[in-house]
């Protein structure tokens, strides 16, 4: 038998999520009808192409596009690669619902940028009025954009996502969770500069408000419970870009940047 090639040899062209689990011991893995028509009729996939599966267990496995007799397109599993891009620093982005635009520009680029978690709610100010059953159904389709942009960025670990219908009954639903993060709610009128702060955390929790910022009793609420309130410098920031910005910042400074 021919000896798998190495990582440095073989290199697939593209990256597909699988929701199921992969199993190394299968030879064949049937590949769901969406992917079949992306890769094929999309990118023009061919048989024999390469490609990267990965189910969000960490990892991901080199296969090969092959024919079968019954007309479908399989992948032929040639080898785990036990490649992590995922971030050390542990990030939760605590998002306040807005438009369906500027939620798939944050939840695609927060993705991008190593987030572990997305928790989405309404706050007082928001403009949106959505009820917690829709913003369930919401969640469907915001998972398919973070897929997207795992399979784009080259993670192998999907970020969760989980809706509340407040910052207070989000905050009080986890206080253990709370105690173990480095809580920060971003306000133009915060107590403190960032850049000042001596932190070192591993595990961060940024609070981004709607257009019209958070309520004074929100901010109350979230520095009772170990939330900082900060601000970032004297620009004050549209509500789709602070909560990408506080990343790409919180990697550079404590992540893998």
């Amino acid at each position: 038998m021919r000896p798998h090639k190495t990582k440095k040899q073989l290199k697939a062209g593209a990256r597909f999520f699988l929701d199921q689990k992969i199993n190394r011991s299968d030879p064949l893995i049937e590949l769901p009808r969406e992917i079949v028509k992306h890769a094929t009729s999309a990118l023009r996939l061919k048989k024999g192409a390469l490609v990267s599966l990965f189910d969000g267990d960490g990892g991901e496995y080199l296969a090969k596009l092959v024919s079968v007799p019954d007309g479908e397109v399989r992948a032929e599993i040639l080898q785990f690669l036990d490649s992590e891009a995922d971030s050390k620093l542990r990030i939760t982005l605590t998002q306040s619902i807005l438009s369906n635009e500027k939620m798939n520009l944050i939840i695609q680029k927060s993705t991008e940028l190593g987030i572990a978690e997305i928790n989405i709610f309404r706050a007082e100010r928001s403009s949106i009025k959505v009820e917690t059953d829709q913003l369930e159904k919401r969640k469907h389709h915001w998972h398919k954009v973070a897929i997207a942009a795992c399979e784009q960025s080259g993670r192998t670990k999907l970020p969760k996502i989980k809706v509340y219908p407040s910052l207070t009954h989000l905050i009080e639903t986890a206080p253990n969770e709370n105690a173990k993060q480095t809580g920060l709610i971003l306000s133009p009128s915060g107590s403190a500069n960032l850049k000042d702060l001596d932190l070192k955390p591993c595990n961060i929790n940024i609070a981004i408000g709607p257009e019209g910022g958070f309520s004074d009793e929100e901010i109350t609420i979230a520095k009772s419970n170990g939330f900082i309130d900060v601000k970032l410098g004297p620009r004050t920031l549209r509500a789709e870009t602070a909560g990408i910005s506080m990343t790409a910042i919180a990697q550079a400074l404590w992540g893998d940047f």
